[in-house]
């Protein structure tokens, strides 16, 4: 079935044509289309087929710093790590150069890429063939989807809660976006690119930044992205001070989804542990966190779920020894979605200020 723009979502879109145009015209809009520019420049330089064979780790290193969906993370250098401790550079080589100039349709490399690759999420993935392809791809992310349903735009697209989409779900996306910016074209914006899109939605997402929140999700049983939760908790940590690692084997017998870490003066170190809960068996989670609790600087054990898991948990919890029970603690998964979401925003700010200078912005 062909997609098209309903008479509702053309006349959201003119609503905000008039400010963007007037956005043109302050510096901040320069400033910010110097810096995609530059992002541009960049990924010429270190994603043309040629240097992919040859990217090296500080390559790679850079490639990540200078990504928006890496903004939440303090500590870049650990997330590009990470990501090469986890893949290997031949392989990451080898899957960006499929991802990026492979002859297969995009939806299927990027299904490819996403299954090839272990850490990078939609968001990250998107942009980089976003700044890429700017002429065929757009960008996935919490900003874009909330800028989304402003617009009307919750059908034909993939579900606007959901962070990880497949590669049919992107391929969706972007046709959205290319009628998006036919009705751009038609209303004058004759010089847009996707990117240019996106920096609409972004103009979209400022404006109206007191919508509902995505994160609102309703009921007691919503579904989420078990990894995406564990990367943001991991995130949160980081940006807390903490030293925070995903997937690490706390004790004999446990390895948990993250830990956060602190050193406090000569005492010793700290732990607190994050169970990551989603449609898994109650009492796995509960002999994985007893385990976890043989650990000696173990000092909480923190159930992240929906609330329909959480009671379940301290239904089960509610019967075993009061050692245990009261290490235990609970936190809603929306609760950590909000607190990454606020740590973007912040960082955000903070980066418009330019502490401390570097070649790209903290945020778009």
């Amino acid at each position: 079935m062909a997609l098209g723009l309903t008479p509702d979502q053309k006349g959201r879109i003119a609503y905000f044509v008039p400010t963007f145009l007037q956005l043109q015209d302050s510096p901040p809009y320069e400033s910010d289309m110097n810096e995609r520019r530059a992002r541009q420049d960049l990924y010429a330089t270190l994603l043309a087929p040629d240097s992919l064979a040859h990217m090296t780790e500080l390559d790679f290193e850079q490639l990540i710093d200078s990504l928006w969906a890496s903004r939440l993370w303090s500590n870049r250098g650990y997330l590009s790590a990470q990501l090469l401790r986890d893949n290997s550079l031949p392989r990451l080589r080898s899957e960006l150069g499929k991802l990026l100039w492979g002859d297969d349709p995009l939806a299927t490399r990027f299904d490819a890429f996403r299954k090839a690759i272990k850490g990078m999420g939609s968001a990250m993935v998107t942009e980089l063939l976003a700044f890429v392809h700017p002429r065929t791809c757009g960008i996935w992310n919490n900003r874009i989807r909330r800028a989304l349903l402003v617009l009307g735009f919750e059908d034909p697209l993939p579900p606007i809660r959901k962070s990880q989409i497949s590669g049919h779900e992107y391929q969706t996306f972007n046709e959205v976006l290319q009628l998006m910016w036919d009705d751009l074209v038609q209303r004058g914006l004759r010089w847009l690119d996707l990117l240019d899109v996106d920096y609409f939605l972004q103009h979209v997402w400022r404006s109206e930044s007191a919508e509902p929140s995505i994160e609102g999700i309703p009921g007691l049983n919503y579904d989420f992205d078990h990894n995406e939760v564990v990367g943001q908790l991991v995130a949160i940590g980081q940006w807390l001070g903490f030293q925070a690692e995903q997937e690490r084997k706390i004790a004999r017998g446990s390895q948990v989804d993250a830990i956060w870490q602190a050193r406090i003066a000569n005492l010793g170190v700290v732990t607190y542990v994050f169970e990551v809960q989603r449609r898994g068996s109650i009492d796995s989670l509960i002999l994985n966190l007893q385990r976890a609790q043989n650990n000696p600087t173990v000092q909480r054990l923190i159930v992240v779920a929906n609330p329909a898991d959480i009671g379940r948990a301290r239904q089960e919890i509610a019967t075993l020894p009061e050692s245990f029970r009261k290490s235990v603690g609970y936190m809603e998964a929306r609760e950590v979605m909000r607190a990454a979401r606020l740590i973007d925003e912040l960082s955000g700010i903070i980066g418009a200020l330019e502490l401390v200078r570097s070649e790209f912005q903290a945020g778009p």
